[in-house]
């Protein structure tokens, strides 16, 4: 039932990563370029549900991961000008020369901003690939970005996880379209209560590791090609955190399951070692 969201293709890196957290993936025949996890023996439906096109100059602190040729195949977030945080399933089993990080680029087909090097990855040493607890990596880059970093969550932000608490999810992971999403697209997903969340996955959902955000109805959720985004709240004062990283879901936006993502604010010590290291 689980289902990774990362986009993944039979090729190089994405096969070497597919192994290491031994999921299956089969190739679409829509798009050579885009494959299906299959895990449990559910077909991801690759697509970002429910968004809207946004920009780089509204969102700083997002960043696409690559392959060195290009390929976008997760997110992730600058928490710190050589640090980004992003989820353990992304960059489990690679090494930094795997990894690119583009920054300030609305438009993934454009030359702005700066793609950097990865010098270093982290990854959660409690980070458990059959059942996703834990799902946080943390990258160390070859340069400092120019973006203000985007602060993560802590024990104290218990209010960013009340039940229908507003976030945000960002990501160019593929549309409704089937098509890999050339520009940043972002979708509002209210919180879900860890009650409902157990109620559509059982065991498979840890609420100490992971938080739930979505419509009960469906139609809102990040997808595949959005795994290691960050799910944003904001504080009363306007300030923003990272409450969240796309982990996993059963589908995308189905009526009675929720998007999972990675809960920052339990694995926020381990993390903030990371970006202080």
């Amino acid at each position: 039932m689980a289902e990774a969201r990362r986009l993944l293709r039979l090729a190089g890196v994405a096969a070497a990563v597919l192994a290491s957290i031994g999921v299956a993936a089969t190739v679409t025949m829509a798009n050579a370029d885009q494959s299906a996890d299959q895990t449990s023996g559910n077909t991801v439906q690759p697509k970002i549900i429910g968004g809207q096109p946004t920009t780089i100059e509204e969102n700083p602190y997002m960043v696409a991961l690559t392959q060195p040729d290009g390929f976008q195949f997760c997110g992730g977030a600058i928490v710190a000008p050589h640090k980004i945080l992003t989820a353990a399933h992304c960059t489990q089993g690679t090494q930094p020369a795997d990894i690119k990080v583009v920054a300030g680029r609305t438009s993934l087909s454009q030359d702005e901003g700066v793609t950097a090097n990865v010098t270093n990855i982290w990854v959660n040493p409690n980070f458990n690939a059959n059942t996703m607890v834990n799902d946080s990596s943390v990258l160390t880059l070859d340069q400092d970005l120019p973006q203000a970093p985007l602060q993560i969550a802590t024990a104290e932000d218990t209010d960013l996880y009340t039940a229908g608490a507003n976030s945000t999810v960002l990501g160019w992971g593929t549309d409704e379209s089937g098509n890999t999403s050339d520009v940043l697209k972002k979708v509002d997903v209210p919180v879900t209560a860890d009650a409902d969340c157990t109620a559509s996955y059982n065991e498979q959902f840890d609420p100490n590791t992971m938080v739930c955000a979505g419509l009960k109805e469906g139609g809102k959720d990040s997808c595949q090609g959005d795994s290691g985004g960050p799910l944003v709240g904001m504080k009363a004062d306007g300030t923003l955190r990272e409450i969240g990283i796309v982990s996993w879901g059963q589908g995308c936006a189905e009526p009675n399951f929720y998007g999972v993502y990675g809960r920052v604010s339990a694995m926020s010590d381990l993390i903030q070692e990371q970006i202080n290291s």
